[in-house]
């Protein structure tokens, strides 16, 4: 997405034995600090040692727009390659890609809708942000993993433009066709827009999570990421050129 390798760190969510003792301290809130799940509400989780709301797959899933939007009038990416570097990228990185599932789609909008902001202003917390991206969608990690190493080692660079170019560009010719759709659909529902609005300006992780915690924020959080899934669909090695 960014431009530089992913984040490979994997954090562990064993919790080590405690004896009883007479005070035992509150379990965290959403956004609290955490050492282990033990430490949080139920059914709260401790991810990138934060408290935070499990989501993923078994929250609903992605979501298909409705209120009549369908694709645009542009070409399909199910036409072939749309420029001379995807079509590098696919000769390349084509076995990888078909093996990205839902799961795997699922981390890159996870970090496309979360991680974006942290990633522009250089936060420390960018790191535990992906690493969040990749708990919540646990079953596409290797997969993800495999396109982003293709995608930084491949040697396609031209026809490919250093990112965030051909990426850009990925995103115009998918919002112009297969995803406008899901674009228009976030557009045109006011949940989706407040919690974009929200991620895009959040500063620290805790702040990111926070930003669903309302059921309509749920529901707006559902409808950005199943538009980013649709872009990760064809541009997801785009997002990982260096």
């Amino acid at each position: 997405m960014f431009g530089v390798p992913l984040v490979l760190a994997w954090i562990s969510g064993a919790a080590g034995c405690t004896e009883d003792t007479a005070l035992e301290p509150r379990p965290g809130f959403p956004g609290d600090s955490c050492t282990k799940t033990d430490d949080c509400a139920v059914p709260l989780r401790c991810i990138a040692n934060v408290c935070v709301v499990p989501g993923g797959s078994g929250d609903g899933g992605v979501v298909e727009p409705d209120g009549g939007f369908g694709p645009g009038p542009g070409p399909s990416a199910e036409d072939g390659p749309w420029s001379q570097c995807d079509e590098c990228l696919e000769g390349a990185c084509g076995q990888v890609e078909k093996a990205c599932g839902p799961e795997c789609r699922g981390i890159e909008a996870c970090i496309e809708t979360l991680c974006a902001n942290l990633s522009a202003t250089g936060s420390p917390d960018e790191s535990a942000c992906f690493v969040y991206c990749q708990e919540r969608f646990a079953g596409g990690k290797d997969q993800h993993i495999a396109v982003v190493n293709c995608a930084q080692e491949v040697k396609c660079s031209p026809p490919c433009a250093f990112y965030p170019q051909d990426y850009d560009l990925c995103r115009t010719f998918m919002n112009n066709g297969d995803c406008t759709g899901y674009m228009k659909a976030c557009e045109a529902d006011a949940r989706c827009s407040t919690y974009r609005d929200c991620v895009k300006f959040c500063g620290t992780i805790a702040d990111c999570t926070a930003c669903d915690d309302s059921a309509d924020a749920v529901e707006g959080r559902k409808l950005l990421e199943a538009y980013e899934q649709c872009v990760a669909g064809e541009c997801l090695t785009e997002s990982w050129i260096p």
